[in-house]
């Protein structure tokens, strides 16, 4: 049984925000510091946690790491506010909600029945060994017994190769998860707003509140995956989706596979430049979706 992590962007990739960060950098620093923000830092494919230090910084704050904690608090405070803001002024980008729903067609059987082949190895070829969840099974990117959750509510298709869905894709079981800069509440909050996030076990991802660099989330991700489905996802068995050059660095940097979509700032060919294992102009077509990720094809 062949298993893959996927682990998707947010911004510009799935969703389209309306500017509804940049919103909340303004309610907070307004907050902090009883002025108005002059401007924002570069967002695009950076963590909350780089963009608040170098907004603070251009806006001549001084010590500007000292304040970093209590910003992404108050962000992630504001998440009620930003819930509303995000159903006036976010999208759902073209295909998206086709995308996830097609590949929850590969999720794992949510009672644990799903096999692991004749090695019993896990899709790394680790050892993990057979599948069950539970902090003692942490995989190469584990870090203890926390990080394990429930995968998202929303209803999942029925796996491929059972009740009669096919046989060509009955090797491959597909955990969905986010890595995205944002913090935990705004990805929620930008992810339900737009009704995205019921075939996403968000308790696997990894956010901009946890680490400054955006590699060091793959890990994080990697390993409350391996402590929650009991293998490991080292290697080219994590997918990172992503519309910037900083998801696909990330990537690169962790050894997983890249699937890049030019839906941002950045162009097709500069996404090819950066080294992106695939590029897609968007995800409206389905299948080509399917077959960048799992390594398909998949019609």
């Amino acid at each position: 049984m062949r298993w893959l992590l996927v682990l998707w962007d947010i911004d510009f990739t799935l969703v389209n925000a309306g500017g509804v960060g940049t919103r909340l950098y303004r309610m907070v620093f307004r907050d902090m510091f009883g002025t108005e923000l002059p401007s924002a830092a570069d967002m695009a494919g950076r963590t909350d946690r780089a963009i608040v230090l170098d907004t603070l910084a251009r806006a001549g704050i001084p010590e500007p790491r000292k304040h970093l904690d209590q910003f992404l608090a108050k962000l992630a405070a504001l998440a009620p506010t930003g819930h509303e803001l995000a159903v006036q002024h976010s999208r759902a980008l073209p295909g998206a909600a086709a995308a996830l729903e097609a590949l929850a067609a590969f999720a794992p059987d949510p009672d644990g029945v799903d096999g692991d082949g004749a090695d019993g190895d896990g899709a790394d070829g680790d050892g993990a060994g057979p599948h069950r969840a539970g902090p003692d099974r942490a995989g190469p990117d584990g870090a203890g017994p926390d990080g394990a959750g429930r995968a998202g509510t929303g209803h999942r298709s029925p796996a491929p190769g059972r009740d009669g869905a096919g046989d060509s894709a009955a090797d491959v079981r597909v955990v969905q998860s986010v890595l995205t800069g944002n913090v935990r509440r705004m990805a929620e909050i930008k992810l339900s707003a737009v009704g995205l996030d019921a075939n996403l076990d968000l308790e696997t991802g990894a956010y901009g509140d946890s680490h400054e660099i955006r590699s060091e989330l793959v890990h994080l991700a990697r390993g409350n995956a391996a402590r929650k489905y009991g293998r490991g996802f080292a290697g080219t068995a994590t997918v990172l989706v992503g519309d910037t050059p900083l998801d696909v660095a990330a990537a690169r940097a962790t050894g997983a596979r890249s699937v890049a979509v030019a839906t941002g700032g950045t162009r097709a060919d500069k996404l090819a430049e950066s080294g992106a294992d695939v590029v897609l102009p968007d995800l409206t077509d389905t299948p080509a979706v399917l077959s960048a990720i799992l390594g398909g094809p998949y019609p």
